[in-house]
């Protein structure tokens, strides 16, 4: 499968809910899910106030919490304590509909399709352990190639 309805934003730490955003505002009739991790959502936390006050309800925003930059090292996050740091609070305080969180398989998948069918802004935190597949893959186009791809697919419907 090609991945012209994704937009990867591989080394752009953080920027990923503020693309998602200006997607979102721009395209009211498509559902923009952001995929976001938990240290990038912390390098931009003033993009959550933004998504949360503009109030796209097309936009739903998943970060996975693992509690660490796990794809460049996994050096800690602020967000490693399950117990005591919330995005859920964060996303409520910011002005998101509604935010959850999930820890579980069977969690995740009720919150995903609960969420397609809600308005939003919502947000979805999913707490995880640290790490990742070895042969973890890595876009195999360049990012010019990637953002003409998913420009080409934003103009058609």
């Amino acid at each position: 499968m090609g991945h012209e309805k994704d937009f990867l934003t591989v080394g752009s730490m953080g920027h990923a809910s503020s693309i998602a955003l200006g997607i979102a505002l721009q395209k009211p009739r498509r559902q923009v899910f952001c995929l976001d991790g938990d240290g990038a959502a912390i390098m931009h936390l003033g993009s959550m106030a933004s998504i949360g006050q503009n109030g796209p309800a097309n936009l739903k925003h998943v970060i996975i919490n693992n509690g660490a930059h796990d794809s460049v090292g996994g050096q800690p996050s602020d967000a490693k304590n399950h117990d005591t740091f919330s995005f859920v609070k964060i996303a409520e305080g910011c002005g998101y509909k509604q935010a959850f969180s999930a820890t579980t398989e069977e969690e995740i998948k009720t919150a995903i399709a609960a969420m397609r069918s809600m308005d939003g802004p919502l947000l979805l935190e999913i707490k995880a352990e640290k790490g990742h597949r070895k042969q973890l893959g890595r876009p195999t186009r360049t990012p010019l190639q990637n953002k003409e791809d998913f420009m080409h697919f934003l103009a058609i419907g």
